[in-house]
């Protein structure tokens, strides 16, 4: 019989165009060049264009299936272990999807016979950045609308998931086209979607570099995005200053250990003349030079090369649109936005307008003289109020840190301390009592309850009382109070603040804005967990209309992509639970191979979206697939983010069942057991993903046939989801259902039998009578009514709509059908229906046969009934044959030698054989 596994509501690459790996002569001379002439692959080496610490690039030919001029860079280390191996053919796939003008398109990539991993790329004819601005005197201006072309490529490159690590002037090649500088960024070797700055395969150029890619961090930490950003920043000071800034210092290494130096002070420190020569390369009057630079320039710079990389921009556009505001006359986000200072820019860029305002501002001043006090008072007002909305800004975000922060175990483990503390104090006498009591109670549970009473209600009222004239503010602090309500369990509690959030944000920016659209994904995912599943499907896909309007080249692409992808999941998760299982699991492998184009291996999001198609898999019957995809990503979480991370936390419990699924419930109740245990510890016992995780250990009990720990584990989570969530609640239904199979196989069928209508009956009205979930109670049940022996008639009357059923919403290979065509053979062969029986028991026992692992033994009970089928049919020596190959070998058993399994299979057998003899009297 099988049953219901509780779970949260919520690896291979894509094809890509294709970079096959080849080996080829590469016969190097003494000092590792090859010679012109040499050949690796397709490929013929013309010339040695540079060497450097990772290796040579060469100029060379390729000779098929096209000839062209190519630019090959052979790396320097040789026979790479399974690690690298794995990282070069992850880089390689990575690099081949990238497309933008301002990146060397790589055309190929592999491995030399001798074992160097080397790369094609388009072969640039240009200069460095930098040789190309200084020989042409480019003024600044020209400089920096280059550069923004340059960060244009490197986000491009991120987007698709790759951090260049070596970005530096002789990297970034610039030729000219129709007279028009192009840059082209190139040697993407060394690039990574992810690498850690552990003191190992540490590449790139040092005075580039930023400094937790240098090490200097105290190690350990992932190199991402803001490390280019920081080797832009460095590219940008050269641009403009005409040095490096690590010139400045004692060591070239120097840079690393503080902030840069500022621009304009490396300028002030000059000679006047090298100061003047400095200003005329640059297009720029010295004086305007120097006040440019402090004013806006000092801070762009500044902000690219912080050492701390959470206050560098977050990203190569970021930057990119800073300078771009630069050469707008903007005010450029990096600066200060002092009234001056914006005052400043408008006037810059409108300065026409501005000289004949004032011409006739002029001729009304007499008019305004009473009035100009009236004005200077309203101006202190304004900066009174622009000071309290600062201030209000940290306090906001503050508090939204202290709510985001809540530690449910922290909190009930202090209570538990702060009880013994008082008792051991004014009553040590009463200490047994009290950890007699504490043994049994759920502090954690405690601690929620108090913060869903004292301070999350307290929390959204002051909300709405003190911050009215706020409605930003207002709505960040709901949205923190809803992620809260979520991770506590209150489901329906976050979607109707979310739902509050979202109406107020499409009332204040519109229904479009991405503010507005985040708010409702985070209602749809709210009402998904709260199982209003219909509900959620409808957000998700409103989401995903509205969301498929945003401009390609919008500044805050990666957060709309985000969204997307978010709301696509949810979609999916919304209509595998409404019984579109097909349709949802096409919709997850579609999302994962689509997020696995553009995403590194190890996004998390993109583990997210494999996880949902991996359980969606498990649920359809594909066990073994599913349980492949667990057993790595569990592996994967756990080193990457930690035992106890949330994310490891689920996929380790969703490991467990797939464990339980493909028949090892020993291994699944031991990882299951740890799971609780961290899962009470956490959250507290009742928490609902607790509740969940409590109810999958008991069926796993069940299942491993230790039904006296199951049982009273699976009552109190009844009992507690139950009072949680009301008797008819989707999550009390299904425990109600798991409690039915395990007194039914512990022969208690009567009690299974009553439990099971009221389920049945529920779930023909919600979800449906079509529904896959109610098609799996409609087999359970005809399987119980065969087990306490109702007529033949009456179970074959529940299995004509059962098995139908199954067949069309689980599928043919699904367990559940698989196991209603069991007891239909069965139930032909009570029935005396022998020949019928016989022909499906021998169906089945081929199909077992064909799917069985080499050392796995025949099923006893089916073996059994077929034996006593062609035993009535006359066919006495294949019956004979039957038993022999199918049953002797579990009667051989010796009883110290039979495991659970075994045991329970005798039982069934004795159970049939009873069966077979009650309906003959």
């Amino acid at each position: 019989m099988g049953h219901d596994h509780d779970e949260d509501p919520r690896d291979d690459l894509a094809p890509t165009e294709g970079l096959p790996g080849r080996a080829g002569p590469s016969a190097a001379s003494a000092d590792g060049v090859l010679p012109p002439g040499a050949m690796i692959g397709h490929y013929r080496i013309e010339a040695l264009l540079g060497r450097g610490g990772m290796g040579e690039v060469y100029r060379a030919q390729q000779l098929q299936p096209v000839h062209r001029t190519v630019a090959l860079k052979r790396l320097r280390q040789r026979r790479l272990d399974a690690r690298h191996l794995a990282h070069f053919e992850i880089e390689r796939q990575l690099l081949a999807q990238m497309r933008h003008p301002a990146i060397a398109q790589v055309h190929d990539a592999g491995t030399t016979g001798d074992g160097h991993p080397y790369f094609v790329m388009e072969y640039i004819e240009g200069e460095p950045l930098t040789r190309y601005c200084e020989t042409r005197a480019l003024p600044l201006r020209e400089r920096l609308a280059l550069f923004v072309r340059v960060c244009e490529g490197v986000q491009h490159a991120h987007q698709k998931g790759v951090v260049h690590r070596d970005l530096k002037p002789g990297n970034i090649l610039v030729s000219e086209v129709d007279g028009r500088p192009l840059p082209k960024i190139i040697d993407f070797g060394i690039a990574t979607a992810g690498q850690r700055s552990d003191g190992h395969d540490r590449a790139g150029t040092p005075d580039y570099m930023s400094p937790e890619q240098a090490g200097l961090d105290g190690g350990g930490v992932e190199i991402d995005t803001r490390s280019d950003v920081y080797s832009l920043g460095v590219m940008l000071y050269e641009l403009i200053a005409g040095h490096r800034p690590a010139a400045d210092l004692s060591t070239d290494r120097a840079i690393h250990t503080c902030d840069a130096t500022p621009l304009s002070q490396g300028l002030d420190t000059l000679p006047p003349e090298a100061a003047d020569l400095r200003a005329r390369q640059l297009g720029t009057p010295r004086g305007d030079l120097r006040r440019i630079m402090r004013g806006e320039l000092d801070w762009v710079v500044a902000r690219a090369m912080r050492r701390d990389r959470a206050e560098r921009y977050p990203s190569a556009s970021a930057l990119a649109a800073d300078l771009q505001r630069f050469l707008d006359g903007r005010p450029l986000e990096a600066v200060p936005a002092t009234r001056r200072y914006v005052w400043r820019k408008f006037l810059g860029r409108h300065r026409l307008a501005v000289a004949a305002t004032a011409a006739v501002a002029l001729a009304v001043l007499a008019g305004l003289g009473l009035s100009l006090y009236g004005l200077q008072q309203a101006t202190e007002q304004r900066r009174i109020a622009e000071q309290r909305s600062a201030e209000l800004e940290k306090v906001a975000a503050f508090q939204q840190s202290m709510l985001e922060a809540v530690d449910i175990e922290g909190m009930g483990l202090g209570l538990s301390d702060g009880l013994r503390e008082q008792i051991g104090h004014h009553a040590p006498e009463r200490m047994p009592q009290l950890d007699a009591v504490l043994a049994k109670a759920s502090t954690a549970d405690l601690a929620r309850a108090a913060i869903d009473r004292h301070l999350l209600a307290n929390a959204l009222a002051a909300i709405d009382r003190d911050f009215a004239d706020q409605p930003a503010l207002a709505e960040r602090l709901r949205l923190s109070v809803g992620d809260v309500q979520l991770a506590l369990g209150l489901s329906a509690a976050a979607a109707t603040v979310f739902e509050r959030v979202a109406t107020e944000r499409e009332a204040r920016l519109g229904a479009d804005h991405l503010d507005t659209l985040q708010a409702r994904q985070a209602w749809a995912q709210a009402d998904v967990e709260a199982n209003a599943f219909a509900d959620g499907r409808a957000l998700a896909e409103d989401v995903l209309a509205r969301a498929g309007s945003m401009p390609p080249d919008a500044a805050d692409a990666a957060e709309w992509n985000d969204l997307r992808l978010e709301a696509a999941r949810t979609r999916a998760i919304a209509m595998f639970n409404l019984g579109e299982r097909e349709a949802a699991r096409a919709a997850q492998q579609a999302l994962y191979d689509d997020a696995s184009a553009v995403r590194a291996p190890g996004d998390p999001a993109l583990l997210n979206v494999q996880a949902d198609l991996a359980l969606s898999m498990a649920r359809m019957g594909d066990i073994a697939e599913a349980r492949r995809i667990h057993e790595d990503l569990y592996a994967r979480l756990r080193d990457v983010r930690g035992a106890e991370d949330n994310r490891t936390l689920v996929v380790m419990g969703r490991l467990a069942v797939m464990r339980d699924m493909d028949g090892d419930a020993d291994e699944a109740v031991a990882l299951q057991t740890e799971r609780v245990a961290l899962g009470e510890r956490k959250l507290g016992a009742e928490h609902p993903f607790t509740l969940n995780e409590r109810g999958n250990l008991a069926n796993m009990l069940l299942n491993a046939h230790r039904i006296d720990e199951a049982e009273p584990l699976m009552r109190e989570v009844l009992d507690a989801r139950a009072r949680q969530f009301g008797e008819d609640a989707p999550a009390t239904l299904r425990t109600r259902l798991n409690l039915a199979a395990l007194l039914a196989r512990d022969g208690r069928t009567a009690e299974a039998l009553v439990l099971e209508e009221e389920v049945l009956a529920a779930r023909r009205v919600d979800p449906g009578p079509r529904h896959p979930d109610t098609a799996f109670v409609e087999v359970n049940h005809a399987t119980t009514m065969h087990r306490a022996g109702r007529p033949p008639a009456e179970v074959q009357a529940q299995l004509a709509r059962a098995l139908p059923l199954a067949r069309e919403v689980l599928g043919e290979g699904h367990p559940q059908t698989r196991a209603a065509e069991r007891i239909q053979a069965l139930t032909w062969l009570q029935a005396g229906h022998d020949a019928r029986a016989a022909a499906a028991l021998a169906d089945i026992r081929t199909l077992q046969q064909a799917e069985a692992e080499p050392d796995e033994p025949p099923d006893p009970v089916m073996g059994w009934a077929l034996a006593e089928a062609l035993d009535r049919l006359g066919r006495d020596a294949e019956a004979d044959a039957i038993r022999a190959s199918d049953v002797q070998w579990l009667l051989d058993l010796p009883a110290d030698q039979r495991d659970a399994d075994d045991t329970a299979d005798l039982a069934r057998i004795d159970e049939e054989r009873s069966l077979l003899a009650a309906l003959r009297r």
